[in-house]
């Protein structure tokens, strides 16, 4: 397959609370994959092999995922201010990770995977995406995905999809599914 090149790529948010940001970013990685362009998929806030998209081979497509653990996946002793700032400091250093990787212009497509909710749930500021976003190469596609998008996140984005929950098993008590909600 012929590799091809974005002229413009611009930047998208999958947020709000119901089911399918993740979901929604990796039709589109199919799609930009299949057509011959290079994505690069990172996930936050899912320790590493707990994420279903883990299993995804197909050319022209990487995902990985950095080993956070959201503090509601680990132990209650574990839930505490400390791990927090050690989550922190985790992603601040993998969002270094992701401007370099950005920077190369080795992809056409970059998802950030509920890289949102990182600023949702307080344990970044919103400014290193904004930086991101406003730093990207012309040609590349920017992708974040996660619940409770800034004004100001969604004002620096061309692409703002919000899902919302109408009615979810959860409410009844049934918790995620392997291979349906992750």
């Amino acid at each position: 397959m012929k590799k091809r090149k974005l002229q413009n790529g611009y930047v998208h948010i999958y947020t709000g609370t119901g089911k399918g940001k993740t979901t929604a970013s990796i039709g589109l990685a199919f799609r930009a994959a299949s057509a011959g362009f290079k994505v690069c998929m990172f996930q936050f806030l899912k320790k590493t092999g707990s994420a279903s998209e883990n299993c995804i081979d197909m050319p022209n497509f990487k995902v990985t995922c950095f080993d956070q653990a959201h503090p509601i996946f680990v132990g209650a002793k574990d839930r505490n201010e400390k791990y927090r700032e050690l989550l922190e400091k985790k992603i601040l250093r993998d969002l270094k990770k992701v401007e370099r990787t950005i920077k190369s212009g080795r992809y056409d497509v970059i998802i950030l995977d509920e890289v949102i909710n990182c600023v949702s749930e307080k344990f970044i500021s919103e400014e290193p995406l904004l930086l991101l976003a406003s730093g990207k190469p012309r040609s590349t596609e920017l992708v974040m995905t996660g619940r409770g998008a800034t004004k100001r996140l969604i004002g620096c984005a061309d692409y703002v999809t919000e899902l919302q929950k109408v009615k979810h098993p959860f409410d009844s008590g049934v918790f995620a599914r392997r291979g349906i909600e992750y």
